[in-house]
């Protein structure tokens, strides 16, 4: 009899929102020893994060059984994968949860990107998703994440403006090592960006499946903020990707295609700008949060760190 876990997930993408999530799952689904989750993001630990269940399941019987269903078209592959970025911030709560859930076999990976960057493009993509005003700007919606009492942002119907705060990876990183230990692999934005085929070639090695026999196709970038034309036509397309992603993610080819004909008719550039002196606010900002995360990675034996990181510059 096959056991409740064997049909769970044993690989989760655990963090972080903004910081390419997306690329790292849709490459990874390639590999014929992983096998992805049907959408992406689950969302099914998220409510050890939150206190209230994602509204996915909250119309469900039986909230346990939705989840596996994401994963039911598995079948003798060694990973069963799945992506929700937003567990990550949710510290040791959702880190545990998933330890017991799915097992002491379960692997985490966190991916992290300089928070800068990281803070402009969530700030870009909750333009593109209509939860922020088209002409915000960088130094308004600062103001809006700051103006919100600390106990308040980490609410759910708050996350639009938990930009800054998704940032500080040294708040949560330590309860996640401390729960997953060697069973979890901390990479880089940076090289999944300039050097993607090699930090897939050392995913591999870590996962203990093949990388020399894998016929990877050509990587393109998954998921970037573009600003668009018309609200109808955005608005129109954010329903169309969110109601039928199953389909997409099984015909990711004819996405590809459909998107790159959306973005000629109604993309266009963002054209949001840092001033000196926001850049200089938001490198104080985190600051001591990159120097202690480079303490806590170094205290994990990780030596080759991205510039941001070096020297918790």
């Amino acid at each position: 009899m096959t056991s409740t876990k064997s049909k769970l997930p044993n690989l989760v993408i655990a963090g972080v929102v903004k910081g390419g999530t997306t690329s790292l799952y849709t490459y990874l689904a390639q590999h014929p020893d992983i096998c992805p989750s049907s959408v992406k993001e689950t969302c099914y630990f998220s409510s050890f994060r939150y206190g209230q269940l994602d509204a996915r399941y909250r119309q469900a019987l039986a909230p346990f059984e939705q989840y596996q269903s994401y994963f039911i078209h598995c079948q003798d592959q060694k990973y069963r994968m799945e992506a929700t970025p937003g567990y990550f911030e949710g510290g040791m709560r959702v880190a545990k949860e998933i330890k017991t859930t799915l097992g002491d076999e379960a692997k985490i990976l966190i991916i992290l990107r300089e928070p800068i960057s990281r803070f402009l493009s969530f700030f870009k993509y909750k333009k593109s998703i209509l939860s922020l005003d088209k002409n915000l700007t960088i130094e308004e919606y600062i103001k809006q994440c700051e103006a919100i009492p600390e106990q308040e942002r980490v609410q759910q119907e708050n996350d639009t403006y938990w930009g800054l705060d998704g940032g500080f990876y040294a708040n949560y990183l330590d309860e996640w090592f401390t729960s997953f230990g060697k069973s979890l692999k901390v990479i880089f934005f940076d090289d999944l960006k300039n050097d993607s085929k090699q930090l897939l070639k050392e995913i591999c090695h870590w996962l203990e499946i093949d990388w020399e026999g894998w016929d990877l196709p050509d990587l393109k970038a998954e998921n970037k903020s573009v600003n668009y034309k018309s609200q109808f036509l955005q608005r129109l397309a954010l329903l169309v990707n969110d109601s039928a992603e199953k389909f997409w993610r099984a015909n990711p080819k004819l996405k590809i295609q459909l998107r790159e004909i959306y973005y000629l008719i109604n993309g266009m550039a963002h054209t949001d700008e840092l001033k000196p002196e926001t850049l200089e606010y938001l490198i104080s900002l985190y600051k001591p949060y990159n120097q202690k995360l480079a303490e806590q990675l170094i205290a994990r034996d990780y030596s080759v760190f991205p510039q941001w990181l070096q020297h918790g510059s």
